[in-house]
């Protein structure tokens, strides 16, 4: 069941920022944004995910699988992504010998920075050590790096990491909530951005202008589409293992889909719907979206909870996005276009000259800022927010006081806690 509820009159409501949480007598009243039964049980997550497993695809269906393999590719996801990928290492390692067959650990960095060696223990657990030797972090811009795949049907030349060759098993490990251009995360991306070279990522990427790109849409999606299309091209004959994470906002387990790579994904798919998208019954003045980690790094990443909380905002509203920004701006190719010039219409113009990886970004920003504004709490120089358009302020209370000057008295407030991965649906015939 989904709910929309309402904090008591006189409880000043609180927001995660960074480690810390942060409250203001201004959101009392707001409406917050998430399911009723939220998935908050204390439960061991290993136990969680083993019993998931068993029931899904089954301890001994793995172990018949990984036996006469020697040479095995585990792919996973960076720090940018919360898939709990130290639960599946850890899992995979209970099977007699598999320390042996695993060759390699790649890190589907896609077009992110290095992992510190701090990510990786996070990413690897208790198994860090023993691996540490085998992990290859996948760097997008070496060209000499990747090897040919051919062409999509969409055009995009396929170069894919070459120490990904020679694999007798390929297990992929990925984390499915909505994507706001791609539809959802998962799956295919592991591929496609994830171990792809920088060139293939940007044109598959440059669909993300197209209007069927959009949250939660696959079907007519040319970023999925093509992303598809290119996984399928580089798993012909390959034998490969699927398995893909549901997480409820909170980041508790709630789902896994096992299998090949394509069918375990629209599983997943499915059951995501049921966790991350909330019916809404109205647009609002103000919607105060919260960027958590580790997608507060950046304001590269936490623009996703831009793109969410935008579907629930008025013409004429604020929009508030409270992430602690601890890395900066991150990629700054899109800052550097969206900076360019003091006129959305230039910006845009720009854009529509030649398509550059990050462009999305600052195309959708600029389209906000026509028909809303942009507000950002985090650690950034507000006058560097300034040039892109987003008014910048360090604390929570001064925003959101600035809210009521532009919106009046009595708005109507909507807060989303868990910003990145909770979709507003705005319920039919509602403006």
């Amino acid at each position: 069941m989904f709910t929309i509820t309402v904090p008591v009159t006189g409880m000043e409501l609180g927001v995660q920022y960074g480690k810390e949480t942060v409250s203001s007598p201004y959101l009392k009243g707001a409406h917050v944004l998430k399911r009723a039964d939220e998935d908050t049980l204390e439960i061991d997550p290993f136990k969680l995910y083993q019993d998931l497993f068993e029931e899904t695809y089954g301890i001994e269906a793995l172990k018949d699988l990984t036996s006469e393999k020697e040479n095995i590719a585990v792919i996973l996801n960076d720090r940018n992504r919360p898939t709990p990928s130290h639960l599946v290492i850890k899992h995979l390692m209970g099977v007699e010998g598999m320390i042996d067959r695993i060759n390699k650990v790649h890190i589907a960095t896609g077009t992110h920075k290095e992992p510190t060696e701090t990510d990786l223990r996070t990413i690897l657990g208790d198994w860090f050590e023993p691996l540490r030797k085998k992990v290859r972090v996948h760097v997008a811009k070496d060209r000499e790096g990747h090897v040919p795949y051919g062409v999509t049907r969409m055009g995009t030349e396929l170069f894919f990491d070459r120490e990904l060759e020679g694999h007798d098993l390929y297990i992929f490990v990925n984390s499915v909530e909505p994507h706001y251009f791609a539809g959802f995360t998962g799956g295919r991306k592991s591929i496609i951005p994830g171990m792809a070279y920088f060139g293939t990522t940007e044109k598959n990427h440059s669909h993300s202008l197209s209007e069927g790109s959009r949250t939660l849409g696959l079907k007519g999606n040319p970023v999925h589409e093509d992303m598809e299309d290119g996984a399928r091209i580089f798993l012909n004959g390959k034998d490969h293992l699927s398995i893909q994470i549901v997480q409820a906002p909170g980041k508790v387990i709630t789902d896994l889909k096992v299998g090949d790579l394509f069918t375990s994904f629209y599983q997943a798919v499915e059951s995501a719907k049921t966790k991350f998208c909330i019916p809404v019954k109205r647009r609002y003045d103000i919607v105060v979206t919260v960027a958590l980690e580790p997608m507060d790094r950046t304001l590269y990443q936490a623009q996703k909870a831009i793109e969410n909380g935008k579907l629930a905002l008025k013409d004429g509203g604020v929009l508030v996005l409270v992430s602690e920004c601890s890395e900066g701006i991150g990629q700054s190719t899109f800052w550097d276009l969206l900076t360019m010039s003091s006129d959305p219409d230039e910006v845009l113009r720009r854009i529509e000259e030649g398509y550059v990886l990050g462009y999305h970004k600052a195309a959708k920003i600029v389209q906000l800022s026509k028909r809303a504004t942009i507000m950002a709490v985090s650690s950034i120089d507000p006058g560097e927010l300034k040039r892109g358009f987003i008014e910048g302020y360090s604390d929570l209370d001064r925003a959101l006081e600035r809210t009521i000057e532009i919106t009046g008295n009595d708005p109507d407030i909507l807060l989303i806690p868990d910003g990145t991965v909770t979709v507003p649906l705005l319920e039919e015939g509602q403006n």
